[in-house]
């Protein structure tokens, strides 16, 4: 299982790794917001767990989380910090992090959270990679690849797709699909679902991939294969 560590007090960052490749994980770390936004953007190591340190270079790294979670979307993220108020805390939780610790901390602790994170993010394992003729999906990277070739696709349309490729064959309803894509169902009368399919239905029709999305007026959508 691979773990992120973002800090930039290089003494903490190496002693954090070596606890994390102790206990079995896969390391992978960077010091700062920019070797941070380069893993974001290149999706070139897929995290089930991310440390981040809460001020990167006097950059305070929750106003990234929004950015991260929407890239690793089923990462879980602990934030590091020697800010330790309520008010801090709720911050950073309602930016979507999944847990907050406080510095200085025993490295039992540290351990205790990681490993209680990772059992969360194993659920979503089994499930990492799906392929469907030439079409592969790898939910840690957020990637879609037909045959040789990546495709752009945005984080909704990912998930539209990861869900049908999970279950191909199986119609999903409308409200099905705001609930569990956009976590609302109070969008129905809303075209975000449809926009959201026509404009991924383009994107397989460009990559001649022959799956394809289908839907039944009052009854659903459901993938073809």
């Amino acid at each position: 299982m691979n773990v992120l560590i973002v800090e930039d007090e290089s003494e903490l960052l190496k002693k954090i790794a070596v606890l994390a490749e102790s206990g079995g994980y896969t390391v992978k770390t960077v010091a700062s917001i920019e070797a941070l936004k380069a893993i974001l953007k290149s999706k070139s190591f897929g995290p089930s767990v991310i440390i981040l340190d809460r001020i990167l270079n006097g950059v305070d790294s929750v106003t990234y989380i929004p950015q991260i979670k929407s890239t690793f979307g089923e990462a879980k993220l602990l934030v590091l910090s020697a800010i330790d108020t309520a008010i801090e805390k709720a911050a950073a939780l309602n930016a979507g992090a999944d847990d907050y610790l406080a510095k200085p901390f025993s490295s039992v602790e540290l351990m205790a959270r990681v490993n209680a994170l990772a059992r969360r993010s194993r659920l979503y394992e089994e499930k990492a990679t799906l392929q469907i003729g030439q079409l592969m999906l790898n939910r840690d990277l957020r990637s879609v690849r037909i045959a040789d070739q990546n495709v752009d696709v945005s984080n909704k349309e990912f998930l539209l797709l990861f869900l049908f490729c999970s279950n191909p064959g199986k119609v999903f309803s409308k409200e099905v699909l705001l609930e569990q894509i956009w976590k609302s169902s109070d969008a129905v009368e809303t075209k975000v679902v449809e926009v959201t399919i026509n404009n991924l239905r383009r994107k397989l029709e460009s990559g001649a991939q022959s799956v394809k999305i289908k839907n039944m007026r009052n009854v659903g959508y459901w993938l073809e294969t």
